[in-house]
């Protein structure tokens, strides 16, 4: 492994590099996802650059050490992960995007500027047209307003904390520690991609855990059922954070169907 570092966008963004010189025949990509970073998948990436593969992990602005003062939305993440690949000369990407940041690799995909051989999407969130969870925003929404006026409040901040954390949105208490990483999130989760899943052209491995608790197996069958060239691997037993408590079958199972 090594780590380096890429100047771009007047940032410098930081990155894992895995790879065996002597039988590389794929680049692989690893988008890691919301809030995360590139240590997280560093497990799995050793073990994949032991085969035929050179591996990048990259640690996306606004986590970990590369970090900015400007909002981000889909669009700018895209643009940046493909110069990115550009500057480090990828070719027959294998494009693997990890649950909030599979939303990138689909529209690097649309956008079709990089060598994208095919992708891996790994516990994808990004389908937001749905009657129930669109309810579900609209109560958050109303649920902020009133928050906004007893935030200050010390009994009301732990309440609305603990609320927050029992609904499922430690990323969004996470990203209230900045205004411009909180619209950030806010643009990312606002990004419904269902009719750019219906473009995808490249062969794409998805792959969904049993006790995903995140992203729901409806939306798994959605991408399936409308990716042409897709195959579904659903593995039972195994949560949101498989490349943390269980690489060696996350590696076995890409290995298996690539």
């Amino acid at each position: 492994m090594i780590e380096q570092v890429l100047e771009l966008w007047k940032l410098k963004i930081n990155y894992k590099e895995f790879w065996n010189k002597d039988s590389n025949f794929w680049d692989i990509l690893i988008l890691h996802w919301w809030g995360g970073k590139s240590d997280s998948w560093v497990e799995v990436a050793k073990k994949i650059s032991e085969k035929w593969f050179r591996v990048i992990v990259p640690d996306l602005p606004w986590f970990w050490k590369t970090e900015i003062t400007k909002v981000y939305n889909l669009s700018d993440y895209a643009q940046l992960v493909e110069e990115f690949a550009k500057k480090l000369k990828l070719e027959n990407i294998i494009l693997w995007g990890h649950s909030n940041w599979w939303a990138i690799s689909i529209t690097l995909e649309n956008r079709g500027k990089l060598d994208i051989d095919r992708l891996v999407l790994n516990n994808s969130a990004g389908i937001r047209n749905d009657k129930k969870r669109s309810r579900k925003r609209e109560l958050f929404k109303k649920v902020l307003k009133y928050f906004k006026f007893l935030k200050k409040i010390f009994i009301f901040k732990k309440i609305r904390i603990l609320f927050y954390k029992a609904i499922g949105w430690h990323d969004y208490l996470n990203a209230e520690k900045s205004p411009h990483l909180k619209q950030t999130y806010l643009n990312m989760i606002s990004s419904d991609l269902s009719e750019k899943i219906k473009k995808i052209k490249k062969d794409t491995l998805l792959i969904w855990w049993e006790l995903d608790t995140y992203t729901p197996l409806s939306d798994w069958h959605f991408m399936r059922n409308n990716i042409a060239n897709s195959k579904m691997i659903v593995l039972d037993q195994e949560t949101h954070w498989i490349h943390l408590k269980n690489p060696d079958r996350l590696v076995e199972t890409f290995l298996n169907n690539i």
